[in-house]
């Protein structure tokens, strides 16, 4: 017959492993941390979320600059006519970029800046002894 105190395991004389905590204490423990994730990558997804917004909103702009090119040129009379329309076609796509790039910056810059300041809160908020 089985001896139901070791389940049929032969008993090795190493007592059962107890948790120091159970999971509840666990979380609580941890509170502070996964708070401050939580709220950082709540950051993180507003800055993601406004820079893809921002670059499909230039791409179509781009897009349809880039697409009303060929119908330009076609009512080209003269030479001079055509590289005016190029002139103007790359000195506007150069201006566009370098704008979109700084935004783009910009808002990069905003996203880290307000992730650090999340993450800065709650470990001060963490530091500060409980009342």
């Amino acid at each position: 017959m089985q001896d139901k105190t070791t389940n049929g395991r032969a008993d090795m004389g190493i007592p059962p492993m107890m948790a120091p905590l159970g999971f509840d204490a666990l979380m609580e423990l941890n509170r502070p941390a996964l708070n401050a994730l939580a709220q950082m990558n709540g950051k993180v997804y507003d800055g993601l979320a406004t820079m893809n917004k921002n670059w499909v909103a230039f791409f179509n702009r781009r897009l349809k600059e880039d697409l009303a090119m060929p119908q330009q040129l076609a009512a080209c009379k003269t030479m001079r006519d055509m590289y005016g329309v190029y002139a103007d076609f790359f000195q506007n796509a150069v201006a566009d970029y370098q704008s979109e790039l700084e935004q783009m910056t910009k808002i990069g810059k905003t996203l880290a800046d307000d992730t650090m300041q999340a993450i800065q809160a709650r470990m001060e908020d963490a530091a500060r002894p409980n009342s």
